[in-house]
């Protein structure tokens, strides 16, 4: 498999073919990273948009992170962007996506098909915490992005990177103790929890 670096070099140099090839490899990563924030026919415009936004940037694309963290950086902007023109007409300030979930901003995000019960959970406790605690466990675990990475998708100081993590995984587990609500299926939270707790 040819690396991101070298499609990308070819893509600059006028190869149509590895430009496709580029999209093509990150398409469902990046239809992802929509699916579970946003409405149905939202995701594929976004999606559309973010692969708009990486031809028309990828000149401007250092090289010096993964192909992958220049797309998220990408899709994160553009998912900002349509929570904002999204904001109720008449509304004063924008949303704070810090604080505010897609359950919260009026969202109606499709569900990705889970197999298990305990990734439906999984998903429909993501859904409560903030966007960006949200984006940040889902760029880590479902991406694997490196702090780094993720500081820059997310245009934060790599070093409130850890901090934020565990926050997001805290209101995560207390999303996912509020969706169990009795005791029988405590084993369920504690197992999500081992599992996001095997990183950072």
């Amino acid at each position: 498999m040819t690396p991101d670096p070298e499609l990308l070099r070819r893509w600059r140099a006028g190869d149509r073919e590895a430009g496709n090839e580029l999209l093509t490899r990150h398409f469902g990563s990046v239809r992802r990273f929509f699916a579970s924030k946003v409405a149905g026919a939202d995701v594929e415009d976004l999606v559309q948009r973010t692969f708009a936004g990486c031809v028309e940037a990828a000149e401007r694309f250092r090289g010096d992170a993964r192909f992958s963290t220049f797309l998220f950086s990408i899709a994160r902007r553009q998912l900002y962007r349509h929570f904002r023109d999204s904001a109720r007409d008449g509304a004063r300030t924008e949303p704070d996506l810090s604080l505010s979930s897609v359950l919260e901003l009026g969202q109606s995000p499709s569900s990705i098909v889970a197999g298990a019960e305990m990734e439906a959970l999984l998903l429909q406790a993501l859904q409560r915490v903030p966007v960006d605690q949200q984006t940040m466990l889902e760029l880590h675990y479902w991406e694997d992005l490196s702090a780094a990475e993720i500081a820059e998708v997310l245009e934060i100081q790599p070093g409130n990177v850890r901090t934020r993590l565990h926050r997001a995984r805290a209101a995560l587990r207390s999303a996912l103790q509020e969706l169990v609500g009795h005791e029988s299926d405590q084993e369920d939270v504690d197992e999500v929890a081992r599992v996001l707790g095997r990183k950072v």
